[in-house]
């Protein structure tokens, strides 16, 4: 027994105080996501690598929000999300004590961003803050401000109002269809 004592006196305690003290997780613990709604653009992209479909980004009926959803229920922790959102609106917390009281829906954070509609069909195709977020960038870069008007017109159309221009385009071969 006192050799026991000796090893553990040289070698320090072992346990932990929790819970009763706050547990200090390694560096790198994938933790609950944390999202940031001042971050989020809504390009979905979070959506698109989740491997179990914890977060969803759709539209809703009425068709003039961008609802991001996550869903701590379904969550592997994979990290994935963190991995691929461009401006940081989802990082992987610390916070691993997820357990509710009989009220699932606890589980859930939701964000909704104002959607844009295309400047030529007025669908509503993306979030404002993506078409923003773009045009913030492009003016970064050196291209031009030519370049950077056509790049917004362009920005501002939906997919299938550009796969119909460029198809009027190389029918017609005309140098300016999308304006």
């Amino acid at each position: 027994m006192m050799k026991l004592l000796d090893i553990s006196e040289k070698y320090g305690k072992i346990t932990h105080q929790y819970p009763f003290a706050p547990y200090k997780v390694a560096d790198h613990f994938r933790g609950k996501p944390a999202y940031v709604f001042d971050l989020c653009i809504g390009c979905a992209a979070c959506g698109v690598a989740c491997p179990s479909n914890a977060i969803t980004v759709e539209l809703n009926q009425e068709q003039n929000k961008l609802i991001w959803e996550f869903d701590c229920g379904r969550c592997i922790f994979c990290g994935r999300c963190d991995e691929v959102c461009p401006t940081g609106a989802i990082r992987l917390s610390e916070e691993f004590e997820l357990a509710v009281k009989f009220d699932k829906s606890a589980l859930i954070q939701r964000g909704e961003l104002d959607v844009h509609q295309c400047t030529q069909c007025q669908k509503p195709f993306t979030a404002k803050r993506l078409v923003k977020y773009t045009l913030d960038r492009l003016s970064k870069a050196n291209i031009g401000e030519e370049r950077l008007k056509e790049a917004e017109n362009y920005a501002k159309i939906c997919p299938e109002c550009k796969k119909n221009a460029a198809v009027l385009h190389f029918t017609r071969g005309d140098e300016e269809v999308i304006s």
